[in-house]
């Protein structure tokens, strides 16, 4: 079990998924930078920071901007909101953006008895090498739904350890039901990007990132049995 620190930031303005990196870009230069975990970039050549991500962008409830930090990224985030107002450009478009709800709080996250259900959305799995091993199992449709739940469980591991918690024990997920992939462009290659339900024995945070861009609202993870606020 880890207690984990969780900071949700849900904004007054609606925006489109494509423009999610859009609303992560003018949050980093209103912050101007003071902070690499609001990119994960370090140095004068920007290199990339490889970790999980403590502050992501995401896509809240009915379409509006919202920001989940984690950790560290609960306290860096007050360097948003040092500055003298939040208009920002999305895109080709100046908006004004507003605090509509802020929560703090702390999360038990630990495997739990008995299997909780989960949904994810806009979910990147699959490294060249997965997707190659997904590509060789066409038509076997049991064996593809394997394939997904054992990355999906190695993607819950890898925020694990991103957030230095240490499993005592063995996660199982199960894919529950799963929509038709859809192709997106990431990073400027076409990946596969699915939407489902899977049950997992974690107890994980609301809105938390698994997967590939999950700085940029993909892979977000919400509860479907419970109301976490």
């Amino acid at each position: 079990m880890k207690n984990l620190r969780y900071l949700s930031v849900q904004f007054d303005q609606q925006i489109r998924p494509d423009e999610i990196r859009y609303f992560r870009s003018a949050v980093i230069e209103k912050t101007e930078r003071k902070s690499d975990l609001f990119h994960n970039h370090k140095g004068d050549d920007q290199k990339v920071i490889y970790r999980y991500p403590l502050i992501q962008y995401k896509l809240l409830q009915e379409g509006r901007a919202g920001i989940v930090c984690l950790e560290e990224g609960t306290d860096d985030i007050h360097q948003l909101f040092q500055a003298r107002d939040l208009d920002l450009r999305i895109g080709r478009k100046q908006q004004t953006f507003k605090v509509m709800d802020m929560q703090l709080r702390y999360h038990d996250i630990s495997l739990t008895d008995s299997p909780v259900a989960y949904q994810i959305n806009n979910y990147l799995p699959f490294n060249q090498q997965r997707y190659a091993r997904w590509q060789a199992l066409e038509g076997q449709e049991e064996a593809r739904t394997e394939l997904l739940a054992a990355t999906l469980r190695g993607n819950i591991l890898a925020f694990a350890k991103g957030l230095n918690w240490w499993i005592e024990g063995r996660v199982n997920v199960t894919i529950d039901q799963l929509k038709p992939p859809r192709s997106v462009q990431f990073k400027q290659q076409q990946l596969l990007a699915f939407d489902l339900n899977f049950s997992a024995n974690v107890n994980l945070p609301r809105w938390v990132g698994l997967g590939k861009g999950v700085s940029i609202g993909h892979g977000t993870t919400e509860p479907l049995n419970t109301k976490q606020a």
